[in-house]
């Protein structure tokens, strides 16, 4: 891949559609965290060796075991590999019904609905109709009810195929999707009598109303264990709770709660989240679920790490001293322990983020790390001053981590404020992460209560945590020699002196870095208009522009050129509700002119990092450069036509954003609205050779 290396500004050619999976800069899972120091881009040869590995990953295990892999992985919000190792699984066995069904499965959890929906009718044989109430192709209850699958079909995968019908009903909200699932889900108990086969059949049939059979199929799974599970495994008690529950025993479903947390396997906490999110489910759909049970159900707690370094030697005053190490990690283990930390997010610069990863690693978590910027400038700017040691360990952490990615892959430039965006990317996606586990990250920061809040440092990451009750701070200052000192530290007494990168004078005069949020868009098959049509589009263009200014979003920036627009915004949820209105205004508005050959709609992609701002010498506007610019504008090209497509910075941002609204509803007694949904796109190829990038389909709820 080659990436451009100029600063292009918010003009935007027409680039050729290219066709297609985590970050901007690539997951590197297990690479050697080094190979990213020539100032190449890492995006192509991070998902070519990850894509390598998980060739290897399907070669090397059966059929059941990569079904039982992929389950996990989605269990655990792991959609890009679960993805990668799905697709490849099938493509190597297309007439494997065990895989197609685990395939169809993961389309549908990544957005690819009609995708899936069609695998699923492939493997019931039934050939879809058009419904006329929904306008969507979907199959009749008579037709699934004389299929053979249901009757013939092995009961697991039988079963398997009514619980993607289930999944596919929170999207859909087709009531038939429902109905099928039920039957699905009760062919399949008539034959193995498995108490989560007859669970599922039974709360499908109070979610379609047929209350009488959903408690006669309780009763009978009650029916199938010893009474109050004596003997049972996890996954029975709570089919027998769950059973309880349908039945109005509430108490008695909580003891059975409580013995199955008990038998449940800590360091195994998807099968807790997995009964989490069908009680959420569940309450979501109206059912009155105890507050009690979902108390007893513990799931792992995410934690996002910020922290001070080891100190500098040009620093005339002591924060983070070597000889605290020690002490450092034991009280970041005690709190790890104390709530349950089994997901982290953290960078990796010596001190204490390394004995962050180092303790949670060794109590079993998971560790996530994301570098803020290109790799070679942050072993120079957080790793090297501390030594050799240190250096070492900083490659040990990246190779054992769960992943490393990075916020951005561009230079330093000795701008700070691509630390503060690191740390949005970081709390975004634990909050992302936390969706699937059920549960809110917390922040837990090592830092020196006397300093000044510096961008990214770790108090001004604290200043922005805006949820107390997940805060756990370690204050350096009550671990140092003076710790009686009150007085705040002068902050020219503690900045790196030295710096040894070097860069081209014409950089050290470069105009500030700030961290925006942008769109993109064009209209499609704008190039193709005939001249007859150019009075209609120029009337649409200017009911257009009139729908524009009542959206009533502030935006930084806003420049049209020909059928393209192109936005600016402080924030990413400013821009994500521009984007949406600006393509529900395309979608209505595009069907009003019947003289054109097609209806006008529109392509959307929004973007997320830190751009250059400054005055345009020639338009005498201030203006936005940088490489971030160019992603915005390269995934535009390759966005579906009516759909808005955003990179994983954007949706991270976002996540981000919103979970600091929710908070601050929470604190006020108000009710919190969630107003988008997002679905997995996969990793897209960029227009112009620009690399690969991780996309989400952006949507109201």
């Amino acid at each position: 891949m080659t990436k451009e290396t100029e600063s292009n500004s918010g003009n935007k050619k027409n680039d050729k559609p290219s066709k297609m999976d985590d970050n901007t800069g690539g997951i590197l899972e297990k690479k050697d965290p080094l190979r990213a120091n020539k100032f190449l881009p890492v995006e192509d040869s991070a998902a070519n060796e990850f894509e390598n590995e998980e060739e290897q990953e399907v070669a090397d295990f059966s059929c059941g075991t990569i079904e039982n892999n992929i389950a996990n992985l989605i269990a655990t919000g792991n959609m890009f590999k679960a993805h990668v190792i799905a697709k490849k699984a099938f493509q190597k066995q297309p007439n494997n019904v065990n895989l197609a069904q685990v395939y169809a499965l993961v389309l549908l959890k990544t957005g690819a609905i009609e995708e899936s929906r069609k695998l699923i009718y492939q493997i019931l044989e039934i050939v879809p109709q058009k419904d006329e109430a929904t306008d969507a192709m979907m199959i009749t209850m008579d037709d699934l009810l004389a299929c053979k699958f249901l009757t013939e079909g092995d009961p697991s995968i039988v079963a398997n195929v009514g619980h993607i019908f289930k999944e596919s009903w929170k999207y859909s909200h087709h009531c038939r999707d429902l109905e099928i699932s039920r039957e699905l889900y009760l062919a399949s108990f008539k034959k193995n009598k498995k108490t989560s086969t007859g669970m599922n059949a039974a709360w499908l049939s109070w979610l379609t109303g047929n209350d009488p059979q959903a408690k006669q199929l309780a009763a009978e799974v009650l029916k199938l264990l010893p009474p109050f599970g004596l003997e049972a495994s996890f996954g029975e008690l709570v089919d027998l709770a769950e059973a309880q529950l349908l039945l109005g025993r509430e108490d008695d479903a909580c003891k059975l709660y409580e013995e199955a947390m008990k038998q449940s396997d800590k360091e195994n906490y998807i099968s807790v989240v997995t009964v989490r999110q069908q009680l959420f489910f569940l309450r979501e759909a109206g059912f009155k679920v105890p507050h009690e049970a979902l108390e007893i159900l513990i799931p792992p707690t995410i934690v996002v790490f910020t922290g001070h370094a080891i100190d500098h030697p040009s620093f005339q005053v002591s924060l983070f001293p070597q000889e605290i190490e020690e002490d450092v990690k034991r009280i970041i283990t005690e709190k790890l322990q104390s709530i349950n930390a089994k997901v982290g997010y953290s960078s990796a610069s010596c001190g204490a983020d390394i004995v962050f990863i180092e303790a949670l690693q060794s109590l079993g978590g998971e560790v996530n790390i994301i570098l803020p910027f290109a790799i070679s400038d942050f072993i120079e700017t957080n790793v090297r001053h501390a030594g050799p040691r240190w250096e070492k360990r900083f490659e040990q952490v990246l190779a054992s981590a769960h992943s490393v990615s990075f916020a951005c892959e561009d230079r330093y430039l000795g701008h700070d404020m691509l630390y503060r965006f690191s740390n949005h990317v970081m709390h975004g996606s634990a909050v992302m992460r936390g969706k699937f586990l059920t549960t809110e990250p917390h922040l837990m920061a090592v830092w020196h209560s006397r300093t000044d809040s510096l961008p990214g440092g770790p108090a001004d990451f604290i200043d922005r945590w805006t949820n107390i009750s997940t805060l756990h701070l370690i204050d350096l200052d009550e671990l140092g020699e003076n710790g009686d000192n009150v007085e705040k530290i002068d902050q020219s007494l503690i900045q790196q002196q030295n710096f040894s990168l070097t860069f081209d004078p014409f950089i050290s005069k470069s105009p500030d870095r700030v961290i925006k949020s942008m769109m993109f868009s064009d209209l499609s098959g704008y190039s193709k208009l005939q001249d007859e049509h150019i009075p209609s589009f120029l009337d649409f263009l200017e009911k257009l522009n009139s729908a524009i200014e009542k959206i009533g979003v502030s935006l930084e920036s806003l420049n049209t050129w020909g059928d393209a627009v192109f936005a600016v915004a402080s924030s990413a949820i400013k821009i994500a509700d521009f984007g949406l209105r600006y393509c529900d205004i395309i979608e209505s508005l595009g069907k009003k002119y019947p003289e054109f050959p097609f209806p006008i709609r529109a392509r959307i992609s929004l973007h997320s990092g830190p751009v250059f701002i400054a005055q345009d010498p020639f338009i005498k506007k201030v203006n936005f450069y940088g490489g971030h610019i160019n992603r915005a504008a390269r995934l535009e090209p390759v966005t579906a036509v009516g759909q808005v497509y955003a990179t994983q910075q954007f949706i991270a941002l976002l996540y981000g954003e919103t979970n600091d609204e929710r908070n601050e509803c929470v604190q006020k007694g108000l009710k919190y609205y969630e107003k988008y949904s997002t679905e997995y796109v996969g990793m897209i190829s960029l227009a112009k050779s620009f690399g690969q990038q991780e996309v989400y389909h952006l949507r109201w709820k």
